[in-house]
Formats: C-alpha cells, sequence, structure tokens
C-alpha cells in the first residue's frame, strides 16, 4: 500500500507538471516489481492478469487526459488568435484614420505663402482637435479590452487545465486501487472499472 500511495504520489507531479503525453509505464513497472513480493499475490498468473485487465484502463485515463489538456490548450490559442486578429483589424482603422489627420497638415506644407501656412495649420488642427481626442479615446479603450480579453482567456486556459489534471489524478488513483484490489484477491468475476469523470461539464471559455 506504501508503494501504492508512491505510485499515486508520482502520478499527480505528472499531471501537475502538465505533460499530456505521460507515461506510466515506469511506474506500473515499479509496482509489479513490488506486487511480485507481496503475499498477498496468489500467483505469477494472477499478477499478469490483473495487470493485462488494468493495464489498458490506465493508459486509456492517460489518453484522455492527454486529449483533454490539449483541448483546453487549442481553445485557448483559438481564442487569443480571434482576439488578436480583431486587435489587429481595429489598429488598421486607426492608422488609416492617422494618416488622414497628418494629410491634412501636409497639404499645408505646399504652400509657400507664411501667412497661408499658418492659418492652414489653424485650420486642420480645429478641425481634427474632436477627431483627434475621439482617436485617443478608443484606442486606449482598445488596448484595455486586449488586456482584460487575453487575461480572461488565460484564466479560463488554467481553469480547464487544472480541472483536467485534477480528474487525471482521481481516476488514475481509483483504477490503482481497483488493480491494488486484484493483486491482492485476485482477479474480479467481472470487469470492473473505476468511474472516469466526466469533462464535458468543463469551464466554460468566453467570447470575446
Amino acid at each position: 500500500m506504501k508503494l501504492l500511495c508512491s505510485v499515486l504520489i508520482l502520478a499527480s507531479i505528472l499531471a501537475a507538471n502538465a505533460k499530456p503525453n505521460m507515461q506510466i509505464q515506469s511506474a506500473l513497472d515499479q509496482y509489479l516489481v513490488h506486487a511480485r513480493n507481496l503475499n498477498t499475490i496468489v500467483s505469477e498468473d494472477v499478477t499478469t492478469q490483473c495487470f493485462n485487465l488494468y493495464m489498458p484502463l490506465l493508459n486509456e485515463v492517460a489518453a484522455t487526459f492527454s486529449n483533454s489538456y490539449q483541448g483546453c490548450i487549442s481553445t485557448a490559442n483559438a481564442q487569443t488568435a480571434n482576439l488578436t486578429a480583431q486587435a489587429d483589424q481595429q489598429q488598421k482603422i486607426y492608422q488609416s484614420e492617422v494618416t488622414s489627420l497628418c494629410s491634412a497638415f501636409t497639404s499645408c506644407d505646399s504652400d509657400n505663402d507664411t501667412t497661408s501656412f499658418f492659418n492652414c495649420y489653424a485650420s486642420a488642427a480645429q478641425s481634427d482637435v474632436s477627431v483627434i481626442y475621439d482617436l485617443a479615446s478608443k484606442a486606449a479603450g482598445s488596448a484595455s479590452s486586449l488586456t482584460l480579453g487575453i487575461q480572461a482567456i488565460q484564466d479560463t486556459e488554467y481553469q480547464c487545465t487544472n480541472t483536467t489534471e485534477n480528474n487525471y489524478v482521481r481516476d488514475t488513483a481509483a483504477t490503482y486501487d481497483l488493480l491494488d484490489n486484484c493483486l491482492k484477491y485476485g482477479v474480479p468475476t467481472t470487469t470492473t472499472r473505476a468511474p472516469t469523470t466526466s469533462t464535458s461539464d468543463g469551464p466554460f471559455y468566453f467570447d470575446l
């Protein structure tokens, strides 16, 4: 039982390190070596049957963790890319507006008459001052929205991966417990498997 606890601790460490393609063979090999020395094991044949029965289930738990974890990452990346694309479009609009503002002043440079030059600048500035303030306000708002949007995606990604990791540790622990019972009391007459933790009701991702 002490080794079983050690194996479960190892599983939780692996999940905490967030490695989707984790390998559980090493932990199982250590458990098998120890299991062969247990007095509670009836025979080598029983040991083999137990591992043949529960090894696929443990691999299935690991595969589910890998797929779910990658799903969290992929969803977050897609949402970030979408948010960034929207920001890029808004940036182009602001750049176009600034170009239009600047062209109004640039046209004044072609006037060789100093008085006309000053009057042209004064007129352009008066016409564009409200536009400049409006642009400044919108740009600041866009910057804030982008920062908050990315932070929201990152927070939800963490919730998703954390839930996935916790599910992996619980499902692995439950399956190891069944394996331990099999090694102690013999192969069950009917195939028993640990109830897997559903991830269908995982954290909600925001549409930004």
